[in-house]
């Protein structure tokens, strides 16, 4: 997929990060855990912008790709100048979005900001594919990341953006305590 012809690599950011169940509290937004790394999030975002990126891309995936979306759109809905674009996998990646909560800010996100879907169909290539778009498409990439045994996207997309030299903001899970307090 080629990168549409108003994105700016130099303004633009993307997210990665893992899924709600590798999340702290299995992504229990109510959890004081939870409530920390969504306050991080939402400053790493405002530093971005405040550095000059007006143009974020979320995965769109379950986790840390829809909670930095939806900070990004309350950003919007604030006035801020910054703009989402969901960089979809496939087509039928909604389904994939179990919790009712976040299917339906699937659907509003995908509905009202510039949608992209990356493949036609489903493919075992289609989120790596996702994936590279993100990276090629920005100059800034804020990440999640746990310590995990076997390899995953997020590590994937972080390497992904390392060897093509983008500024990586990496927020550590295991390293800050503050994200494991409980609810």
């Amino acid at each position: 997929m080629s990168v549409p012809n108003d994105i700016v690599k130099a303004k633009t950011c993307c997210f990665t990060g893992h899924r709600g169940r590798d999340l702290p509290f299995g992504g229990d937004r109510n959890s004081v855990g939870m409530k920390n790394l969504i306050s991080v999030l939402y400053l790493k975002i405002e530093e971005a912008e405040k550095d000059g990126f007006d143009t974020f891309i979320s995965g769109m995936a379950d986790g840390v790709d829809m909670i930095c979306a939806e900070i990004v759109y309350d950003l919007m809905q604030q006035g801020h100048g910054i703009r989402l674009i969901c960089a979809v996998p496939y087509p039928g990646q909604s389904r994939e979005i179990k919790n009712l909560r976040d299917r339906y800010l699937y659907g509003l996100l995908t509905g009202s900001c510039p949608t992209l879907f990356v493949s036609g169909s489903y493919s075992k290539d289609c989120y790596k594919e996702r994936n590279q778009f993100m990276v090629d498409s920005s100059s800034r990439i804020i990440a999640v990341l746990k310590n995990k045994e076997k390899g995953s996207g997020t590590i994937q997309t972080i390497n992904m953006a390392k060897r093509a030299g983008i500024d990586c903001r990496i927020v550590r899970l295991d390293d800050n305590p503050l994200f494991y307090i409980g609810s």
